[in-house]
């Protein structure tokens, strides 16, 4: 019977299939993607394996837990109790398309302190609907035994029983195995960052659409009363901001000097030209007399404008004012 493992790209999940591949036990795995867009090594881990990879959106569903999960949140904004019940939810889903007939995760008990205590795990399994049908290679030997490994599709005696935060024992272990690559032991969800903590606080505050998660990642972002504005902190940023907007609002650039890109997420405000002026005044350097000649991108349009800046006493031309309503 195949199993369908949940491979986030990190350490764990990577060594969690190993282990199950050494037994022989064919594998599918299943990359589920955030909407904020998060880096992962999913693609490199999966040809490690040498296992074939699904990947699915965690879509709407999971921007509802994000603002409304039944179990709360962990020191941030990261409601991980629901989050697992949703990934399960959805694995469930996927394992009726490919015929698998388990689960298979990195996780280790201890490790979360939210999701992967022994208590949460069996909420999980249950709220998801997979009760006795989520192996956990790494972990299993503390825990009951499952279906898996009842019908024999498993061998839980090669299995382990890590618990805790260390991850010594899995850097060990991928040396052992010889892993090409070995990715981050360290969890790489978004949610847990404390630096991310005030975007997500205004993203579940005023409601924002899903469409705009992915502009968190990137840029400095400032909230004020009618406006939220995202200034490019690099060429990088830039460019990402600029591609992510055209769906969801309006990007200013500079044409023809140096300086940040000016991104607007939807509703734009009524003094935008105002903002995006004050904004290269304050971020950029070497700016040159007004009118300022700046590149528009507004949906699939790109369009040259001038705009002048804002009055030497404006507020838009204030870097106090910018930092107090930074949002980090």
């Amino acid at each position: 019977m195949k199993g369908l493992l949940l491979l986030s790209g990190g350490l764990d999940s990577s060594l969690a299939g190993k282990l199950l591949l050494e037994q022989g036990v064919e594998l599918v795995a299943l990359h589920l993607e955030s909407p904020f867009g998060c880096d992962t090594t999913a693609d490199t881990m999966a040809r490690e394996l040498g296992i074939p990879l699904i990947r699915r959106p965690k879509g709407d569903r999971f921007v509802e837990v994000l603002k409304n999960p039944a179990h709360g949140y962990g020191s941030v904004k990261n409601p991980c109790v629901d989050c697992r019940i949703l990934m399960f939810t959805l694995g469930r889903e996927v394992m009726e398309e490919t015929g698998t007939g388990f689960l298979v995760t990195g996780e280790v008990v201890g490790q979360r302190p939210l999701s992967q205590k022994k208590q949460s795990m069996s909420l999980i399994d249950r709220d998801s609907g997979m009760e006795g049908q989520v192996v956990r290679p790494l972990s299993a030997r503390l825990l009951p035994e499952t279906a898996p490994e009842k019908n024999g599709w498993v061998d839980r005696n090669r299995l382990l029983s890590l618990s805790g935060r260390s991850r010594k024992p899995q850097l060990a272990m991928a040396r052992a195995f010889a892993f090409s690559h070995v990715p981050s032991p360290a969890g790489g969800c978004l949610l847990t960052d404390d630096n991310f903590r005030e975007r997500l606080d205004d993203f579940v505050r005023f409601d924002e659409p899903p469409v705009v998660a992915p502009l968190l990642r990137f840029g400095r972002h400032y909230r004020f009363e009618d406006a939220w504005v995202i200034v490019g902190r690099d060429a990088h940023d830039n460019e990402m901001l600029d591609t992510l907007i055209a769906d969801c609002g309006m990007g200013f650039h500079p044409a023809g000097f140096n300086g940040p890109g000016v991104f607007f997420p939807d509703p734009l405000p009524h003094n935008m030209e105002e903002i995006a002026t004050g904004a290269l005044r304050v971020f950029g350097k070497q700016i040159p007399e007004d009118p300022l000649p700046l590149e528009a991108a507004h949906g699939g349009e790109r369009y040259r404008v001038s705009f002048s800046s804002p009055a030497e006493d404006s507020p838009w031309r204030d870097a106090d004012h910018w930092r107090s309503h930074w949002r980090r």
